[in-house]
C-alpha cells in the first residue's frame, strides 16, 4: 500500500505550522523531539523560533529526557498560556506508550492534546491503523 500524504487529508496537518497556530490560538501544545545525543537542528526542534513567544511569556516551554543511553530521547514542549497541563499529560502518554505500545487510543489522546478535533483524529486513526492491516 502506498504511504498516505499530507495532500490526502481533508485538514491542515499541524506540522511546520506549530508556532503560527499557536499564535493564533488553534494549538494549544507543540511538540518534538529527537535522539538526546545528535547535534538537532531548528528544523527538528525549532527553538530559537519559538524563543522569543517563550521569553515574552506568551508560550510555556518544558524539556524533558526519557529512555535510557544511548536511546535517549529528548522532547521539547511548548504549551500556551493555561495549557500547560498539557506538558503533562502528553509526557504521561509517551511513558504509557513506552510500557504498552502505540494504539489507537493513544493515538487519539496525542491528538487531541495537540489541538486536533475529533473528527481530524477519526481520519487519522482510520487511515494509519485501520489501512495497515
Amino acid at each position: 500500500m502506498a504511504p498516505f500524504l499530507e495532500r490526502d487529508y481533508p485538514y491542515v496537518i499541524h506540522t511546520g505550522l506549530e508556532l503560527e497556530l499557536m499564535l493564533q490560538g488553534k494549538k494549544p501544545l507543540a511538540a518534538f523531539c529527537d535522539v538526546l545525543e545528535t547535534n538537532c537542528s531548528e528544523e527538528i526542534i525549532p527553538e530559537k523560533t519559538f524563543a522569543p513567544y517563550v521569553t515574552s511569556g506568551k508560550i510555556i516551554r518544558r524539556e524533558s529526557i526519557s529512555g535510557e543511553a544511548p536511546k535517549q530521547l529528548r522532547r521539547v514542549l511548548y504549551a500556551l498560556l493555561g495549557e500547560e497541563w498539557r506538558m503533562d499529560a502528553y509526557l504521561l502518554l509517551w511513558e504509557v506508550a513506552g510500557k504498552s505500545g502505540w494504539n489507537e487510543s493513544l493515538e487519539r489522546f496525542e491528538g487531541r492534546l495537540l489541538g486536533y478535533e475529533e473528527w481530524q483524529c477519526d481520519f487519522q486513526i482510520k487511515n494509519y491503523f485501520q489501512n495497515r492491516s
